[in-house]
């Protein structure tokens, strides 16, 4: 996810006797700074590349380790024969909002029934919108009101409530404080004098 100020930092700083190795995911994000160096790099055929192809992390039947191979190339991803078992699965929904119910039934039962996880502590929800009926802002309304219902205080910022409980998200990078952008805590105590 390095940017191409960074990149241009980083190879002014490597000596010119020196070797500069780049190991990286192509399929990864893309930086939150301007350009797709890594990309780039192996796209321009300029210097050597080696890619790794054999998978090792989870089993190579893995459902979700074909999926991602099957949306690399362009296919739509496939669930697993229903009744069997299986760590991908699919909910196909037509219409923004029966999805948010859904999701929020999935998050706060299905979930725990079949996985025994927290739906605070280890589900993480992830959408590639901020706004919407299915955009960050909504969902997070929406899960809040679920997961941390009658908080016993709270404070108002910007248009959200945050109280104690609520998972958080830092939305930018504060080097002073060594928190950065994806970051993710847990609002520990809400200050009533100050009302943050």
């Amino acid at each position: 996810m390095v940017d191409v100020p960074l990149m241009n930092a980083l190879t002014k700083a490597v000596p010119e006797h020196a070797a500069l190795l780049l190991v990286g995911d192509v399929d990864q994000l893309p930086s939150v700074g301007p350009g797709q160096v890594l990309a780039d790099v192996i796209a321009s055929g300029a210097i050597p590349v080696a890619r790794l192809t054999e998978v090792f992390r989870q089993a190579a039947e893995s459902r979700i380790v074909v999926n991602a191979h099957r949306i690399n190339a362009g296919k739509m991803p496939e669930p697993a024969a229903r009744g069997t078992d299986s760590d991908f699965h699919l909910i196909e929904i037509d219409e923004p909002e029966p999805a948010v119910a859904t999701l929020i039934e999935v998050v706060t039962k299905r979930i725990l029934a079949r996985f025994g996880l927290d739906p605070v502590r280890d589900v993480q929800v992830l959408t590639p919108m901020q706004r919407g009926v299915l955009g960050a802002r909504n969902l997070n309304h929406e899960l809040q009101a679920v997961l941390n219902p009658n908080p016993t205080i709270s404070v108002e910022r910007f248009g959200w409530r945050f109280s104690p409980g609520d998972r958080v998200m830092e939305s930018q990078n504060d080097y002073d404080r060594e928190v950065f952008n994806g970051d993710l805590g847990t609002v520990a105590r809400i200050d009533e004098v100050e009302g943050r």
